[in-house]
C-alpha cells in the first residue's frame, strides 16, 4: 500500500559552466525548492567538479543556495571535469543515492541527464521520467498536497503522469527548460564535501 509519508529529499543536479551554474540547472533548483515548500521536503544540490579552488567553491555555495538549495553536497576530482559520463559520475550518484534514499532525482534538461538519468534509475529501482515538468495538486478534505511528474514522451514515446504519493518507489527525472525566478533562497556559505572515488558516506546525524 503506497504511504503517505511526506518526502524525505530532493536531490538536483547540478550543472556548472564557466565557474558559474547553468540557467537549465538553476531552473532544476528553482523547481526543487518550489515543490519541497509544499511538501516539506529538503533540496540537496548535488555538485561534480574537476578541481576547483576554495574560492571557486566559496563563490559556488553562495550561487546554488540563493538558487533554492537547503544543503550543497560537492566532489572535485580530476576525473569529473570533463563532460558527465556514467562512468565517472554515476559512482557519485549512486553513493548520494545510497545516502539519502531520495524520493525525487531532478537533472537540468540537456546531456547529464540523459547519460546520468537511466542508469541511476535503473539502480535506484526508480521510474525514469525524461521531458518532464511538475505540478503540485492542492491539498483537499480527503488529501494532502500532492506531487505529480508529468513526462510527454516517455521511453515507450507515450505520455506519462506519476503521482509521487500514489507508488512505491522514486522517480529520476530531467525537466524540460523554462525560465528561473532570480533569487529563491538565501546565499549559503558551507558545502559537504565528498570524497572521490566515493564510498557510501554517513547519512546525516549517523
Amino acid at each position: 500500500m503506497p504511504s503517505s509519508a511526506p518526502m524525505a529529499s530532493i536531490v538536483a543536479y547540478t550543472e556548472v559552466r564557466d565557474a558559474t551554474i547553468t540557467a537549465a540547472s538553476r531552473f532544476a533548483l528553482a523547481e526543487a525548492r518550489r515543490v519541497a515548500d509544499d511538501l516539506g521536503a529538503t533540496v540537496y544540490a548535488l555538485l561534480a567538479l574537476g578541481p576547483t579552488t576554495p574560492e571557486g567553491l566559496t563563490a559556488l555555495a553562495g550561487e546554488v543556495g540563493t538558487a533554492g538549495a537547503d544543503r550543497i553536497l560537492c566532489c572535485t576530482d580530476e576525473a569529473l571535469q570533463g563532460p558527465p559520463l556514467h562512468a565517472t559520475h554515476g559512482p557519485l550518484l549512486a553513493a548520494v543515492a545510497e545516502r539519502l534514499v531520495p524520493t525525487l532525482v531532478l537533472f537540468p534538461e540537456g546531456e547529464a541527464g540523459a547519460e546520468l538519468g537511466h542508469p541511476l534509475a535503473d539502480r535506484m529501482g526508480a521510474a525514469f521520467l525524461p521531458g518532464s515538468s511538475l505540478e503540485i495538486l492542492a491539498a483537499n478534505d480527503s488529501e494532502p498536497a500532492q506531487l505529480v511528474v508529468r513526462c510527454e514522451h516517455d521511453e515507450r514515446g507515450k505520455e506519462r503522469v506519476v503521482r509521487l504519493r500514489e507508488i512505491e518507489r522514486p522517480v529520476v527525472a530531467t525537466l524540460r527548460a523554462g525560465s528561473a525566478p532570480p533569487a529563491l533562497g538565501e546565499p549559503a556559505s558551507e558545502m559537504e564535501m565528498l570524497n572521490y572515488p566515493v564510498s557510501s558516506p554517513t547519512p546525516p546525524g549517523g
